[in-house]
């Protein structure tokens, strides 16, 4: 459990070195650059940032831990109309934890995940193959979470677009 808490402290704290040395990576004008030191966005239309958070935690305790450094980084200043950077796409046991019947069991993660949502720091998406497994129904789920068919196929779809895996 310690060492999950601590993998989990870990990935929040590369998180926030990303989001903190990514303003350096970008040139005066705010544009990426990339490796031969041209700036603009991608040709391709991909996301030239952002992060996808392959989600698979057991306990309350982990779930909050990585909530916690999303909120960290809401603290960082974005332009205005600025997306959500992270994505975290929940396909293992805490699907539970988001199901309208367990609200009062789990309120505090859940009121979390939609401040966050709300105010475009994360993007919250949970697996509907993982849901019918729990047997947490479709409209059992707050309205403020994305329903994907199946949450590792949505993680790929999203590292494809041009989102960092972590």
């Amino acid at each position: 459990m310690k060492a999950v808490l601590l993998l989990f402290l870990f990935a929040g704290m590369l998180l926030l070195a990303w989001f903190g040395l990514f303003p350096l990576l970008q040139g005066p004008t705010g544009d990426h650059q990339d490796a031969a030191g041209g700036g603009g966005a991608p040709e391709n239309g991909s996301v030239s940032q952002g992060m996808v958070l392959d989600i698979s935690v057991h306990s309350q305790d982990e779930l909050k831990v990585l909530l916690d450094r999303a909120e960290t980084l809401a603290m960082r200043p974005r332009p205005q109309g600025e997306k959500a950077g992270i994505v975290l796409v929940l396909h293992g046991p805490e699907v539970e934890f988001f199901a309208i019947s367990n609200y009062s069991r789990y309120r505090d993660i859940v009121d979390q995940a939609a401040r966050l949502d709300a105010f475009d720091v994360v993007d919250v998406k949970i697996c509907r193959s993982m849901m019918e497994k729990l047997g947490v129904e479709r409209d059992d789920i707050p309205a403020f979470i994305e329903q994907v068919p199946y949450g590792p196929g949505e993680v790929g779809r999203l590292v494809r677009e041009g989102y960092v895996y972590f």
